[in-house]
């Protein structure tokens, strides 16, 4: 495991605990997992935060450092992976995994952690539109129609019957998921709801 370079100073600097609520590891594992990774850097957690879908940094401070149980419990989708690391990055805050061995601490180099994540992105983009831009060309040249004729469009959505339950609810605050939880629906699909409504900030 890697050792903490950063000695944090009592009241400059606190040390996070984040709970995944929504995780199959229970709220209670994942506290012990978290305070034992600690204990054995020589740190104690100063306090923990829980959450449900993505977590509220906005009580951390730049040079403050947060514990996650694990990887997959920064955010439920890789959008919202993207997001909290972005955030993290951008605020110089320090974040480390109790069941893995990364650490990004004041010897890690944010800036080229940030450029490594753009570049991954426009890798992935432009991977993506190759790939898509190929796959039509194949259709073509078999001779299969590409697309919807001109003036036609998809009439039916698996959200249809539930678009105002969405839409009420999301005003109301409520997370695409939690939504698609509870109509049992998919994220993805509360989401074209959404993006059909022309709702945003999603």
């Amino acid at each position: 495991m890697l050792i903490l370079s950063l000695v944090c100073f009592i009241f400059s600097c606190m040390i996070y605990g984040l709970i995944f609520l929504n995780h199959r590891t229970t709220a209670i594992a994942q506290r012990q997992s978290i305070v034992q990774f600690a204990k054995n850097m020589g740190y104690t957690i100063d306090d923990f935060l829980s959450y449900s879908d993505l977590p509220d940094l906005t009580r951390v401070k730049p040079g403050d450092s947060v514990i996650f149980y694990a990887w997959y419990c920064v955010g439920k989708t890789r959008p919202q992976l993207k997001k909290t690391v972005k955030y993290l990055i951008e605020n110089r805050i320090y974040f480390y995994s109790a069941t893995s061995d990364f650490c990004a601490d004041q010897k890690f180099n944010f800036d080229q952690l940030a450029h490594a994540f753009a570049l991954y992105e426009d890798m992935r983009f432009n991977f993506i539109s190759d790939k898509n831009l190929d796959a039509v060309n194949r259709r073509i040249a078999m001779g299969c129609p590409s697309g919807r004729h001109k003036g036609t469009k998809n009439k039916r959505h698996v959200w249809d019957a539930y678009e105002s339950q969405i839409l009420s609810m999301y005003k109301s605050k409520q997370s695409m998921y939690s939504i698609a939880r509870e109509l049992k629906l998919t994220a993805p699909a509360v989401k074209r709801c959404l993006a059909a409504n022309n709702v945003e900030g999603i």
